[in-house]
């Protein structure tokens, strides 16, 4: 029998999500923030393509807290799109 050399497995770097979030800038995270809530604002995606029942504002609005969606909000959104029951066609009896 011959002598086996065992090689040590390169130690891999696991990320975490608190790594991957202190590799950016607070400020970097709050415009990120801030682009998102813009874009789905403007198209009226999510949460706000219903109006705000706690602020009262309309739909394709921001809420008036800063860098917040009301819960009320996402709930009525969730509400909206509750996927509805799905169609099972009865048998077809034959003739």
């Amino acid at each position: 029998m011959s002598p086996t050399t065992v090689l040590p497995l390169p130690q891999r770097p696991t990320l975490t999500a608190t790594r991957a979030s202190v590799a950016l800038p607070p400020s970097a995270l709050d415009a990120m923030l801030d682009a998102t809530y813009e874009t789905h604002r403007r198209f009226r995606h999510g949460a706000f393509a219903e109006p705000c029942p706690t602020c009262h504002v309309p739909a394709g609005e921001l809420c008036l807290t800063r860098r917040s969606v009301h819960a009320a909000r996402r709930l009525a959104h969730r509400v909206r799109v509750a996927p509805a029951k799905p169609f099972l066609p009865t048998a077809v009896k034959a003739c």
